[in-house]
This record gives structure tokens, C-alpha cells and sequence, in this order.
């Protein structure tokens, strides 16, 4: 049976992400948005003959109703918590709490040989602390939609921005002043948290994922500090501790 796939269903704040691996490869990957219902693609891929097993990882609301299809599927499912058995052990207290996106994400980059700072960059960045096989902790701070809609809707002049435009230093004007104070900022706290971890671990490693990590990773790059992008580190976690838990 280890040549069954494993389809993996993270269900986040605004989408959810579904895709199938093939062992630890992407083979399929698709996005229900939570504004419509459409759920064809989910469907199709619980139907696929290669399809062994099902991993939900759900931190958001589910409006297209995602997790009861999987659950009525005739296939072995894990349905992730911060108490199912992992390959990871978690140094965490009030480990109840603990989003399971940021365990997934973790069990997904986590490696013997070097400690990783995983950040998660989507309606909330978390940015976590992996050290062999050890989740360290983390921090949980607003992302960047989620900081302009904030400063529209909290205050009665600043309209409200996003990120295409010019980033400055300073901005020029008030729409520049807000975008270049939203990126800037949290750019600049991403750096303080990998600089943090580096006094620990020398030869730390800064791994992004998420819905902003390509846009945040050129603006490390203009602050020369050192990452990659890995967009399955959820999905790829998911597919480590299903099997982990020998489902199929």
C-alpha cells in the first residue's frame, strides 16, 4: 500500500488547499476559495483509484462544509490535533493550543541535521522554532492583509491599501506612508526573529511558506537575509505524520 497516494486538505482562514503526494511529491494541488461552494476539484480527488488515505489539517471556519465531505469518505483519515501522535515532540505549554497548521508546517521542514524557523505567511504570520525533532515555539503576529484592512477599518481617515505600489523607506505620501509601514514592519520582524535564532543555532535555516511567502521573500532578499520558499511544508508535514501513524 506505500505506493497509495495521500491527499492532504489544509483548511486555513480564507481557502483551503487541497493536494495529492505521491509519497512526499506533489502529484496535484488546487485552492477552494471560502467565498463560493464549490468543492468539484475535493471530489474529484477522493474518486482517484490512487487516492490510499486523507490528512485534514483545519485551523479556519468551513463554509463549503470540506471536512464532513472527507469525513463520509470511505478512506483512512487522520484529522489532525495538537494530540495526535508525530514524529516531532512539542516544548510547548498549553500544548492544547497549538494551531495545527503551525505542527504540520513544522513536522513538514524539520530535519536532524539543522534547526529550522519556519514562517507561515497568511492571515496570521507564525513564525516557529524547529530543532531536530523538537518544535521549540514560535510567535503569532497579524499578516499583512489582515494590518492594512486593520488600519482602514480602525481608524476614520486611512483608506485602505495594498501591496502593489512603491515601497520606500519613507513614504511620499499617506498611501506609500501605510504601505511601506505595513512591509517594512513586518519584514523587519521576520528578521528580528531569524537574527533571535541565529544566537541559538548558528546554522539556522529560514524556510517561508504560505500565501505571501514569494512576495515576502523578495524583500528579504532586499535585506540580504538568507531563506528559502517552500509552499508544501504544510501538505508534505501532513503526509510525514499520516504515515507516521500507519493508517494504510
Amino acid at each position: 500500500m506505500k505506493h497509495k497516494g495521500i491527499l492532504t486538505v489544509d483548511i486555513g482562514n480564507t481557502c483551503s488547499k487541497v493536494t495529492l503526494y505521491c509519497e512526499e511529491t506533489p502529484q496535484q494541488c488546487g485552492v477552494i476559495s471560502h467565498d463560493t461552494s464549490d468543492t468539484s476539484l475535493l471530489s474529484d480527488l477522493l474518486s482517484r483509484p490512487e487516492v490510499g488515505g486523507v490528512a485534514l489539517c483545519q485551523v479556519g471556519h468551513d463554509p463549503c462544509a470540506i471536512a464532513d465531505m472527507l469525513r463520509k469518505s470511505s478512506l483512512p483519515m487522520l484529522e489532525l490535533t495538537p494530540f495526535t501522535s508525530s514524529p516531532m515532540t512539542i516544548d510547548y505549554a498549553g500544548i492544547g493550543t497549538l494551531g495545527v497548521d503551525r505542527i504540520a508546517a513544522a513536522v513538514g521542514v524539520m530535519d536532524d541535521d539543522a534547526p529550522r524557523l519556519i514562517v507561515d505567511a497568511g492571515t496570521a504570520v507564525t513564525c516557529d522554532l524547529v530543532a531536530g525533532c523538537h518544535f521549540i515555539g514560535g510567535n503569532i503576529s497579524p499578516g499583512l492583509a489582515l494590518r492594512f484592512r486593520s488600519l482602514s477599518h480602525f481608524t476614520s481617515r486611512l483608506p485602505l491599501v495594498d501591496t502593489e505600489g512603491d515601497i520606500r523607506d519613507f513614504g511620499i505620501d499617506t498611501e506609500s506612508a501605510i504601505r511601506s509601514g505595513v512591509v517594512n514592519g513586518l519584514t523587519a520582524e521576520i528578521a528580528a526573529s531569524y537574527h533571535a535564532a541565529l544566537t541559538r543555532y548558528d546554522n539556522i535555516q529560514l524556510v517561508l511558506t504560505g500565501g505571501d511567502a514569494m512576495f515576502l521573500s523578495t524583500q528579504l532578499e532586499r535585506r540580504s537575509i538568507p531563506h528559502r520558499i517552500d509552499t508544501d511544508a504544510v501538505g508534505r508535514g501532513l503526509v510525514r505524520i499520516f504515515n507516521y501513524n500507519n493508517l494504510i
